[in-house]
């Protein structure tokens, strides 16, 4: 009866109003009734078909329980159930976190965890498709500052098909994002997919700080604000950066956007705010059968940043989800300029409750720009366009087999950090291979590595080109 029970109890629960909570973007539910499109036959016709099913599964259950040979795992079955049911949606930003994987999911609440520091998504392994490897491999989509990853060159869009040796096709997103933590100072070797180049990358595990904003002064009146994710912390760290960059003398603004991955999506409004008095932010729609009304969302008459204050913003294929949200409400109200590559194109956002001592995520809503832009699988186009460079299949090998080359770090041993001593490595080691500026950037890395995280440029003009152009656009 006690397992009867569980199943039951899944139908019942899956049914109840959600709320949102965890790491990923969600916006806030709001149940609401009386929708004209609700069909409440259609609704009460599949409920029968549903309640059939489970009184099937319960038999079946019954008759497992009375023949197999071996002990049944209740647990285990009752999270692969909610795991199947979530699963059978086909959709890879829907999934439950199991029990043994909870505290996982919660544990980046301080901050700092250990890793090589991205955010990745990865279709369940119910849906693979051999034959396209964005259905099976680990995709990034955003890297951190200073992290392994990024100091290995990992950019947003890098597709992974190995950890180790082993395949990540039956990885769900959470076994392939526990495996990616690795061990501290045991080495993990990934096999990435960039384009046309695969090629393996040494990394080895470390505390990585998520980070969340910094900012600094550029010139006398630029301001310079990066924003790395939208943690439910973000909107009051990115008021306090904002507020030292104008007591500071800031007059024009970036901001960078670039490899932002997402998060909150009440934080991207209350940033959009700071810059807008007036018009509208975003428009998100909810199923019709939910019974829930079109959220919109409009701009209060409180700002931080008076709206004659110039700003541009910076993004790339790594601008995703809530990020695309901030530069949407900014490029659409003509509040800035937009500088870069084509953003990621996430415009769904997900709800998270917890379920059956884990949690579920859930999409529940598409959202659209102030303009009305549905931007899924399409993403935001720049004002001004500069694309990430590409380089050849032999080039990123040179460059993976470089990385781990003990002379980047003798260099950095006996040379201070400067621009004059970037240059010399690159000068010293063009034999290898490695293209140039892919030399500039790895001991440049290691230099920075090296810094306390509070003393590290935030920005850096001399080796980013999409920020040039955004202070030569400033300028005029």
């Amino acid at each position: 009866m006690k397992r009867y029970i569980v199943i039951a109890l899944l139908c019942m629960t899956i049914l109840l109003p959600s709320f949102a909570g965890g790491r990923s973007e969600h916006s806030t539910p709001v149940m609401l009734s009386g929708s004209p499109e609700y069909d409440a036959e259609v609704v009460a016709s599949r409920s029968v078909t549903i309640s059939s099913t489970l009184y099937s599964l319960g038999n079946l259950y019954a008759y497992l329980d009375r023949s197999f040979l071996y002990e049944i795992d209740d647990k285990k079955m009752e999270e692969e159930l909610i795991a199947a049911m979530i699963d059978s949606l086909g959709d890879p930003y829907s999934y439950y976190i199991p029990s043994d994987m909870a505290d996982t999911y919660e544990e980046n609440s301080d901050g700092s965890y250990i890793g090589i520091g991205t955010y990745l998504y990865k279709m369940n392994p119910s849906y693979s498709d051999m034959s396209d490897p964005s259905t099976w491999m680990v995709v990034i989509s955003s890297v951190f500052p200073g992290a392994p990853a990024d100091r290995a060159g990992l950019r947003s869009r890098d597709m992974i098909s190995a950890i180790n040796g082993e395949s990540t096709a039956p990885l769900t997103a959470a076994e392939a994002s526990e495996k990616l933590k690795g061990e501290p100072g045991e080495d993990l070797v990934l096999t990435v997919h960039r384009g046309e180049a695969v090629f393996d990358i040494t990394l080895r595990p470390e505390k990585v700080t998520t980070p969340s904003t910094a900012s600094e002064m550029l010139d006398d009146d630029i301001g310079y604000l990066a924003i790395y994710t939208f943690s439910l912390t973000t909107a009051d760290s990115a008021e306090k950066e904002i507020n030292k960059l104008l007591d500071s003398g800031a007059r024009k603004f970036i901001i960078d956007l670039r490899n932002n991955g997402g998060g909150t999506v009440e934080t991207a409004l209350e940033i959009a705010d700071m810059f807008l008095s007036e018009g509208r932010l975003l428009e998100t729609r909810f199923k019709e059968q939910s019974g829930r009304n079109a959220i919109i969302r409009n701009a209060d008459s409180s700002i931080l940043v008076p709206e004659d204050y110039p700003a541009v913003v910076l993004v790339n294929g790594g601008t995703a989800s809530s990020g695309e949200i901030l530069t949407g409400a900014l490029k659409d109200n003509g509040r800035a300029k937009i500088i870069g590559s084509q953003t990621f194109g996430k415009g769904i956002s997900q709800e998270v409750r917890p379920f059956a001592d884990g949690y579920i995520q859930l999409t529940t809503g598409h959202f659209y720009t102030p303009s009305g832009n549905d931007i899924h699988n399409i993403g935001i186009t720049p004002d001004i366009t500069i694309e990430e460079k590409e380089y050849s299949e032999e080039e990123l090998e040179a460059f993976s087999q470089f990385m781990s080359d003990p002379s980047i770090k003798e260099f950095a041993d006996s040379h201070e950090y400067s621009k004059e001593n970037i240059r010399l490595f690159a000068e010293e080691h063009i034999s290898s291979g490695v293209p140039e500026d892919l030399l500039m950037l790895l001991i440049r890395n290691e230099y920075l590595y090296r810094m306390d995280y509070s003393e590290r440029p935030a920005a850096d003009p001399e080796y980013d080109e999409v920020l040039r152009t955004a202070i030569e656009e400033l300028a005029e």
